[in-house]
């Protein structure tokens, strides 16, 4: 009964199904990388707060206090369950602490550098003309030149001793700078080196975004109506582009961190006393050579577990806000 003059009934249905498999699919794709991006940032997230709990430390000792006796212990040693490294810190205490430098870093530079991207892109996007062209001329310049160049450029420029001799007294203050101390100086010229060369696509991406949403009839009606340009931006144009706006800012959180672990390896990053991934991976090269790859090995895959969950977590974004075929 199947079979109705030679048409096989069961090929209409299975033709049928296809496009509603193919969406189930496609859906269930989504919400396992969604899920997956989810725990592995849960997790990522609690290091910092178990950093106190699992290894509280009272001052004036810090994560990276010297224990030379208990140098280059093996994983699973007792009360060092990751091991030590050449000078006998403990390489959890210390993966624990970085979390916090690290994470902070990452959203803090993504953060800077989404939100001053977006307004460049915005109101070049806006205003339009000779003012559009030339902004944005600007960012295809910077965009010219390789990005660890400026990195290397602009961190050799804010770490030389000149830059910050020249900086004002209630600056270092703010900064907690003294005769023998950085304070959070470093903190804060590794972020404003990271958001200075990061901001570029997130102007390109919400300049696209704002030039397709201005065409739209209520930003017409809006304009018409008297609506300035700040009360457009804020009302109408960003709150339409917010979403690849967090989608683009999602990505640049493991950017900043891959950037800060670069910087930091090649000596032009964080201060040594300040614990952070890539400050352990500098200071952990050398200790492989003494067959030490235990100390090396936890702050790489954190960074690399980081990398994974945002880049899962910004896939699964652009899935379910319908980005993704637009991209391919």
């Amino acid at each position: 009964m199947n079979n109705i003059s030679g048409f096989d009934s069961s090929r209409l249905k299975a033709a049928a199904l296809a496009p509603l498999q193919t969406k189930s699919g496609y859906k269930r794709r989504t919400n396992v990388r969604i899920t997956t991006a989810a725990v592995l940032i849960a997790f990522l997230i609690s290091l910092p707060i178990l950093a106190p709990i699992v290894h509280p430390i009272a001052p004036p000792l810090t994560p990276s206090h010297v224990h030379l006796h208990i140098a280059n212990l093996p994983m699973f040693s007792p009360r060092h369950l990751l091991g030590t490294d050449s000078l006998g810190r403990d390489v959890l205490t210390m993966a624990l602490y970085g979390a916090r430098t690290s994470l902070a870093l990452g959203v803090l530079a993504a953060g800077i550098a989404v939100t001053f991207g977006s307004l460049w892109g915005a109101v070049s996007s806006l205003l339009g003309g000779i003012v559009d062209q030339v902004m944005m001329r600007i960012v295809d310049g910077l965009l010219a030149i390789p990005t660890l160049i400026l990195l290397l450029a602009l961190s050799a420029l804010v770490n030389g001793p000149s830059f910050q001799d020249a900086l004002p007294r209630s600056v270092l203050a703010a900064f907690n700078v003294t005769s023998y101390s950085l304070g959070l100086l470093p903190f804060a010229t590794v972020v404003t080196v990271i958001a200075a060369t990061s901001w570029l696509e997130a102007a390109r991406i919400a300049h696209a975004k704002i030039s397709e949403i201005k065409q739209e009839e209520y930003i017409e009606a809006a304009r018409a109506l008297g609506g300035g340009l700040i009360h457009t931006l804020r009302r109408h144009l960003l709150p339409n582009a917010s979403r690849i706006i967090l989608i683009q800012g999602t990505l640049l959180v493991s950017e900043a961190i891959v950037m800060e672990a670069g910087l930091s390896f090649l000596g032009l990053g964080l201060s040594p006393d300040t614990p952070s991934w890539g400050t352990m991976l500098r200071e952990a090269s050398t200790d492989l050579f003494m067959g030490n790859w235990w100390a090396p090995f936890v702050p790489a895959a954190l960074i690399s577990l980081t990398v994974l969950s945002v880049n899962l977590l910004g896939e699964g974004l652009l899935q379910l806000f319908g980005y993704d075929d637009k991209l391919q």
